[in-house]
């Protein structure tokens, strides 16, 4: 009787893990290009409600504007905070290098301490500048360690084999339409660890559910012994854009200029001339 062949199990494996990294890619993609076009979409609207400067508003317009103008603000902020990281500290504007380089100590020691309480090496932290880096660099250099922090955190969480480095890449502003200025910047880091396949569907729904939002540009897998060689590229955004900040109640009524009482809806116009009298020939 004939001996049934082992079904070899590489490319299925193989098949799997690029189906998964396809659908996730796009399911990401999705998510940010609907977030980045509600944005988009606030932002014009709030643009339509500058006042061109000749009939002022009566007050029921004024009171719908002012009202409009708030809420759009708000609704703004909630969707910023959703994409974009939180600003520095203000410890950081007194003396950035020493700063970033004490964040930097502080997040090798986060990363050491994961990685010994589950016996495991201690993931490398890569493209990193040897030196102080340069003062104007210091704000995304941070981002980027704090990225690397919190996926760290993610990813033992979900019982990964190895956690093998971190590795920065260069900032990518988003390119607008029509020539406007970016909006926002991608700030791109590098992460390679070993887990089996449910382990990275746990690590991608984990990444997912964070905010601010942690997109991930790209998934890379490939089969090893007993688990995958996975690389992540995941990606934090700066606001490189001047933004507006949410508004004050003091301030909400002095957005739109209050047409002044009794004013006529008529715009004033300059008195004719009188004719010329026989005594003034």
């Amino acid at each position: 009787m004939a001996q049934r062949r082992a079904v070899p199990m590489g490319p299925m494996v193989a098949a799997m893990v690029a189906g998964a990294a396809v659908a996730g890619g796009i399911f990401w993609r999705l998510n940010l290009s609907a977030i980045d076009s509600q944005i988009t979409a606030k932002a014009g609207a709030m643009k339509k409600l500058v006042l061109s400067g000749k009939i002022p508003p009566n007050d029921e317009v004024m009171a719908y504007l002012t009202s409009r103008q708030a809420s759009l603000d708000r609704r703004y902020q909630e969707w910023l905070q959703r994409v974009a990281s939180a600003p520095v500290a203000e410890a950081a504007s007194a003396d950035p290098q020493l700063y970033f380089q004490e964040q930097f100590h502080e997040v090798q020691r986060t990363l050491e301490r994961l990685a010994t309480a589950r016996a495991m090496a201690v993931p490398e932290q890569l493209g990193f500048p040897k030196e102080l880096p340069p003062s104007d660099t210091v704000p995304r250099l941070l981002i980027q360690l704090s990225l690397i922090k919190e996926a760290a955190a993610l990813i033992f969480e979900q019982g990964v084999s190895a956690l093998t480095s971190f590795k920065i890449d260069d900032p990518q502003p988003v390119l607008q339409p029509k020539g406007e200025e970016p909006f926002l910047t991608r700030l791109p880091v590098r992460v390679r660890f070993n887990a089996s396949l449910p382990q990275l569907m746990k690590v991608l729904g984990a990444i997912q559910r964070v905010t601010p939002l942690i997109d991930v540009l790209a998934i890379r897998a490939a089969p090893a012994t007993d688990t995958l060689e996975v690389e992540l590229l995941l990606s934090r955004y700066l606001v490189t854009a001047e933004t507006p900040g949410p508004p004050r109640d003091d301030e909400e009524a002095a957005e739109v200029p209050r047409a002044k009482p009794g004013s006529s809806k008529r715009p004033a116009t300059s008195p004719k001339p009188a004719k010329p009298t026989p005594h003034d020939e």
